[in-house]
């Protein structure tokens, strides 16, 4: 159930007089929290429109059925039918359980202490406090289950009417049956409180009552009443002791009840018949029918018509906000509110029709549509407008007496008011440009002047001049005449103009549709278009911003502005392509009117091109009709838009505020602690245990209109930034790992624009577990304290055996050191150090190194002469550390260079030396071998890698390179293995690098591998070097890379640089 309700709005407006003005005239907020009403009245003297949402089960509602509507103080609406208990936030309609019994409800009340008591048809009566239900029924004394109505008195004494008797519930939930003869069984219809704390109470079968302090004090049989018993009642709050009713007789009276009706008025409320519920409310009587809704005041009865509710209507209701519900058991649940934005057309019962045009000018609305003039005045729409004078710019009779009889017919495109009053009318292919100023009609012909063909609009200059956009180019008016035209002959390619506006030095801008822009002054014609950065060459409206010094552009894709050396911008991230126009108020808000509704931001966001998030207008927020494309549109000073639209006009004032955050109810009523509901207590907070794991904030802001305003909300004490979201986006917010303490659940509203500063905050405390108590961090810090004590003493007392242990560990560890190190200086012996190593060679260079670890480790690598053409290569890694692992490395050595200078090649001696290691390796240690075999006078060679780190080959004039083959596993790891060879040639100039894995795996303080890529960056720095630069450079990488990091292995390395076939050195 609780996912966000999408409506689908059934929106019409209420275009009678009385019912707008009577929730226009509610008067200051009481105790019902409703507000001020606002009555804004346009300029032909009606008041401004409200809409009627219908719910029903296609729209969010689940049933299209209702029975009974309340409101309770935190903000809810309750709604009772046959399918349930249904709550309503102004978002979601939620159905209650109803496994708990709670099912086909007939009525609902809420008493004097919040309380929500329920009176269901089968079920008995229930009441529902802090989520709490408590139940009566038959086995609880009641006579009947099936209740009628519910009140109570001001005792807090609830009366339940049932259709057997009536029920009195006690403050403290005691049952009694009222047991007076007369009502004992009876079948009640109704029980109403009034202002005097007399219940008055009907049966079905039209006895009236009167109780009070649960005793019947008065009874009227229906044949006993002057008008046939009572259907319907509502006391009469103004009058104590006196009733409005329906009678047995079906007429309506307002009568004195005592012990009988006197002064009795019969009241006509034709055509409504069957009343149903009644109401009072700020001075009328709201009636509910089988047929319709009335309102009742002291002139008449009006009638509601127009609204999407029309049938077995039950109940009215106004909630805080002033705003009306009904219910239909027949047709669901119906609000009536406030609504910013008018229908001309609906209210003056115009016929819907395309509107090009609207224009305010002395107190008459001119609206241009494709088939003529219409003109709204005070009362409503005109039929004729005379004209005293109508002649042609040359002085000839127009022939013409009224303007609405002569443009009957005829499409006009822009109605627009200069800066004198007077109004330019552009008709199409017609008349030409019209004049109109006080009753005296000018025509300018089409004939008169070259380009005079089929107009659009027309701007005003500063001089005065006036500027006409047309299919041709543009024309200049100077009084009556066309003093200067610019077209295709002057430099204007796309003659179709749409909008024209004046530059800021007085050139003229000439939108167009396709062409771009064109600029006109007297230097010539400049054109503006994609190429310069304007989004589309379709310009539908240019409009000067005389604060900014800009124009702003509306093409057929973006919005745009231009500065006064012409410098077009792009609005990158308007979120809407397809706009028509652009009105700003003097808040500096831009109103955008576009295909599919209206989009505000402040102008200041559109300037700064970065994110924009406008506030959305859309058929679903009360907008009667959509934008009608190249229209032109009017804005009052007074801030009155009147939207020419694609049915009629729509008229909203921008320079009022359409919401008043300071009036809604923000509030959290519940939360969730680990799955289970929790009130807040006396003071309004909420105590939450200290085992609790997971908090879920219910928070509302109960908002019935249709705005939809914007909410922050913040845990103070918990996060330091809050979360804003708008107010139909709000979900339960969920909070983990909270520490025991005080917070403050956070809530800040503001209206779409982001405007406003209501706060709402309450108050959540976490009670502390006893391991955050104050106790218990005092008993902590004693026993902290005492084992202090306790540690001191065997600190000194194992101290001084410590210090005798040390000097006897130092001694050893240097032993042991000194031992290490001579193990090192033995093991880096046996590898060849000398170099140059062949003095007398220059076919090759070669150099190693090797920098060991703290650590006795395996490395080791070999070079050796195998015969007077042949050089052998070892690059080899032990695994392990330590003593074993060094001996090892010697034993592995010896045993590679002598297979290999046996003659034996590199994967035979690697055969033969794994065979003889796995013989007696009882530590289980292998070694990782890289060997190779160089025929030193052709460069060619022959390499077994067993399980060793890739060699890297740098050709002549190039970069060293990876070598990436398949190996074969280390030695020594099993018996029986066979090794794979590699093949591989040294052209003169080339070189080799070989290494093992602790220069790819040197560490850095961060944890970090030195790594293979880093590796060929070094060897690349100068890879043309000799090979003991080559390795210098690969060692000043290494110490740059892991700076201060300690070295866990050792780093090997050893370089080849092949000469070619060349005599020895002598």
């Amino acid at each position: 159930m609780k996912k966000k309700t999408q409506l689908r709005r059934r929106i019409c407006f209420l275009h009678l007089l009385l019912v707008l003005a009577i929730l226009l005239n509610m008067g200051t907020a009481g105790a019902d929290g409703s507000p001020d009403g606002v009555a804004t009245v346009d300029p032909v003297g009606q008041p401004e429109n409200f809409s009627a949402v219908l719910y029903d089960n296609t729209n969010g509602l689940p049933t299209s059925e209702a029975n009974a509507i309340v409101q309770t103080s935190e903000g809810f609406i309750w709604i009772g039918s046959y399918g349930g208990l249904i709550r309503y936030d102004g978002n979601t309609f939620v159905r209650m359980d109803s496994t708990s019994g709670i099912t086909s409800i007939k009525c609902l009340f809420v008493d004097n202490r919040d309380r929500l008591w329920i009176g269901t048809n089968d079920n008995g009566v229930a009441v529902m406090e802090r989520g709490e239900l408590r139940k009566w029924g038959k086995l609880d004394g009641m006579k009947s289950a099936h209740t009628r109505a519910i009140t109570g008195d001001q005792n807090g004494t609830v009366y339940v009417a049932t259709t057997c008797g009536i029920v009195t519930i006690d403050p403290e939930g005691n049952l009694r049956m009222m047991e007076e003869e007369a009502i004992a069984e009876a079948n009640m219809r109704d029980l109403r409180m009034g202002s005097d704390g007399i219940i008055y109470g009907v049966t079905n079968f039209g006895d009236l009552m009167k109780i009070r302090d649960g005793k019947l004090i008065s009874f009227l049989r229906a044949d006993e009443s002057p008008v046939q018993g009572v259907a319907t009642m509502l006391p009469d709050p103004t009058k104590p002791g006196s009733l409005w009713f329906e009678g047995g007789d079906f007429g309506f009276y307002h009568a004195s009840y005592g012990e009988t009706l006197t002064d009795l008025e019969k009241i006509d409320i034709q055509p409504l018949s069957s009343v149903q519920q009644m109401e009072y409310i700020d001075g009328k009587v709201w009636i509910c029918s089988s047929n319709g809704i009335g309102v009742l005041g002291e002139d008449g009865l009006h009638v509601l018509e127009g609204l999407p509710m029309n049938n077995s209507i039950g109940h009215v209701m106004r909630d805080y906000l002033g705003n009306l519900w009904f219910t239909s058991t027949r047709q669901g649940v119906m609000k009536v509110v406030p609504n910013p934005f008018s229908d001309l057309f609906e209210r003056y019962g115009l016929q819907k029709r395309v509107v090009n045009s609207t224009c305010m000018c002395e107190g008459k609305l001119f609206v241009a549509t494709d088939n003529g003039l219409i003109v709204i005045g005070e009362n409503g729409p005109v039929s004729s407008l005379p004209l005293t004078k109508a002649v042609t710019n040359t002085g000839e009779d127009a022939e013409a007496d009224d303007l609405i009889a002569l443009l009957d017919g005829c499409r006009i495109r822009s109605v627009i008011r200069d800066s004198r009053d007077r109004l330019w009318i552009s008709t199409w292919r017609k008349f030409g440009l019209l004049r109109y100023e006080k009753g005296e009609l000018t025509v300018i012909p089409q004939g008169d002047g070259p380009l005079a063909n089929s107009l659009r609009a027309v701007s005003e200059r500063r001089d005065g001049t006036i500027l006409v956009a047309l299919t041709g180019g543009v024309n200049v008016i100077d009084g009556d005449r066309i003093i200067a035209s610019y077209g295709e002959a002057d430099g204007i390619v796309n003659t179709e103009s749409l909008t024209v506006e004046e530059g800021t030095n007085g050139d003229i801008v000439l939108g167009s549709n396709g062409g771009g822009i064109y600029i006109i002054n007297e230097t010539g014609v400049r054109n503006i278009n994609v190429e310069d950065g304007l989004p589309s060459d379709i310009v539908m409206r240019l409009k000067r911003d005389p604060k900014r010094d800009l124009i702003w552009i509306v093409t057929s894709n973006a919005i745009a502005y231009m500065t006064p050396d012409y410098q077009v911008t792009t609005v990158q991230k308007f979120p809407y392509s397809n706009n028509f126009d652009l009105f700003e108020n003097s808040k500096g808000d831009m109103w955008v009117l576009s295909s599919n509704g209206i989009y505000v931001t402040p102008a200041e966001e559109l300037i700064a091109n970065g994110e924009i998030n406008p506030v959305y207008y859309s058929i679903a927020n009360g907008l009667p009709c959509i934008t009608t494309a190249n229209s032109y549109s009017d804005l009052t000073p007074d801030g009155d838009l009147y939207i020419a639209g694609t049915t009629g006009i729509c008229k909203v004032n921008i320079e009022q505020p359409f919401e008043n955050v300071d009036e809604l109810k923000a509030t959290v009523p519940f939360v969730e602690v680990d799955g289970r509901m929790l009130y807040p207590n006396a003071d309004g907070a909420f105590v939450i245990p200290s085992d609790t794991q997971k908090l879920t904030v219910y928070s509302y802001v109960f908002n019935y209109s249709l705005s939809d305003p914007q909410v922050s909300f913040r845990l103070d004490g918990f996060e330091r930034s809050g979360t804003t979201v708008n107010r139909s986006d709000m979900v339960p917010v969920g909070y983990t790992n909270l520490r025991g303490g005080t917070y403050h659940y956070t809530m800040q509203l503001k209206d779409s624009l982001g405007r406003g500063d209501r706060e709402v905050s309450v108050l959540i405390i976490k009670e502390k577990a006893f391991y955050e108590q104050v106790w218990f961090y005092i008993l902590a810090g004693l026993a902290a304290a005492v084992l202090i004590a306790l540690l001191v003493r065997l600190y000194v007392r194992r101290k001084m055996s410590a210090l005798e242990a040390k000097h006897r560990e130092e001694a050893r560890r240097e032993r042991i050191e000194n031992e290490l190190q001579l193990a090192t200086n033995i093991q880096a012996s046996m590898l060849p150090h000398t170099f140059p190593a062949f003095p007398g060679r220059g076919e090759f260079d070669i150099y190693a190194s090797m920098k060991p670890a703290k650590e006795v480790g395996g490395d080791f690598y070999d070079f050796f002469l195998i015969d007077d053409d042949h050089l052998g290569l070892v690059m080899a890694d032990v695994s392990g550390k330590g003593v074993p692992a060094a001996l090892f490395m010697m034993v592995s050595r010896a045993l590679i260079r002598a297979h290999l200078q046996n003659g034996e090649s590199p994967a035979k001696a690697l055969e033969n030396a794994n065979e003889q290691l796995c013989e007696s390796n009882e530590a289980e240690l292998f070694v990782t071998v890289w060997a190779a075999v160089l025929e030193i006078s052709t460069g060619k060679g022959v390499a077994a890698n067993a399980g060793h780190e890739h060699p890297a080959l740098r050709r002549a004039d190039g970069a060293y390179e990876l070598q990436v083959y398949r190996h074969s596993p280390a030695v020594a790891t099993m018996g029986g293995m066979r090794f794979r060879e590699h093949s591989f040639e040294l052209n003169p100039g080339d070189s080799l690098f070989v290494y093992t894995d602790g220069v790819a795996e040197a560490t850095s303080a961060q944890n970090e591998l030195f790594g293979s890529e880093r590796m060929i960056d070094a060897l690349n720095v100068n890879p043309g070097a000799e090979p003991e630069e080559v390795l210098s450079n690969v060692m000043h990488g290494i110490d740059a890379f892991v700076a201060d990091a300690e070295q866990f292995d050792d780093i090997t390395m050893l370089c080849l640089k092949y000469n070619g076939p060349a005599d020895r050195k002598a």
